[in-house]
């Protein structure tokens, strides 16, 4: 497993800070430690694939990451981005 990379956000979707991009990476090579000895199958790929789909998306909702309203496409991958109102909601919502 140790001819495995990950390309980080290639469309330039979010708005990463040199932090952020740490937490994903040394969580990607805890996946890869973990799954160690596992054979190199589009199965055992897709698994990795999908925590780190899922670990995104909790950085995401935890507001450590935000989508980059300048990207070249806005295509919002994981949900469509959430707005905070200053008192949780509009005066006018039941």
């Amino acid at each position: 497993m140790d001819k495995l990379s990950l390309l980080l956000d290639p469309s330039d979707e979010f708005v990463w800070t040199p932090e952020t991009c740490n937490k994903v990476f040394s969580y990607f090579q805890e996946l890869v430690d973990h799954y160690e000895g596992a054979p190199l199958t589009e199965y055992t790929l897709r698994l990795i694939g999908s925590d780190i789909e899922h670990y995104i998306r909790k950085l995401l909702y935890d507001g450590e990451i935000k989508y980059n309203m300048n990207a070249k496409v806005l295509n919002f991958s994981m949900g469509k981005p959430r707005i905070q109102f200053n008192e949780g909601q509009p005066s006018d919502v039941q």
